[in-house]
């Protein structure tokens, strides 16, 4: 489990943090857990392993993507909802999808690196971003192995 105000944390997570099998489950609380859904269909696998995980031999890296956002609207009206555009960034952070993000220099979208067992599961999270809700941008996803990501970005 990892407390709301804690953000993402590889070291108190573990292996868990980037695997592709996990599924980060945010209780009302706003404490998150980390399942493994390995478990769904392989008895050998705990559904939520104590962390951190340090050794597992189930693990696989989750695919890396960038999502490219393009504003679609005056800077304003991107701006009235910038609040809870952030607030998504940040519930999702937490559960260990998104690891980065900025706005672009001059603000015409922003950039946001995240992390996902697959294309679908962004996709669905992307969609509720506040930003493409209010249609006030769209979102272009870019996926990349991670076997070619080097430096502080390997974790």
């Amino acid at each position: 489990m990892v407390p709301e105000t804690a953000g993402p944390n590889r070291d108190a997570v573990g292996l868990c943090f980037t695997c592709r099998w996990k599924r980060a489950v945010t209780s009302g609380r706003g404490s998150t857990f980390f399942r493994c859904a390995r478990s769904d269909t392989d008895t050998r696998y705990v559904r939520y392993p104590p962390l951190p995980v340090r050794s597992c031999g189930g693990y696989e890296e989750a695919m890396l993507y960038v999502v490219l956002v393009h504003y679609t609207q005056p800077l304003a009206a991107v701006d009235a909802v910038r609040a809870q555009h952030v607030e998504h960034l940040e519930r999702y952070a937490r559960e260990g999808v998104f690891h980065a993000w900025t706005r672009r220099d001059p603000p015409t979208g922003g950039v946001i690196i995240a992390a996902v067992p697959d294309r679908a599961a962004l996709e669905a999270i992307v969609a509720q971003d506040p930003y493409l809700r209010a249609g006030v941008a769209r979102a272009e996803i870019v996926e990349f192995n991670p076997a070619n990501v080097r430096g502080a970005l390997r974790g």
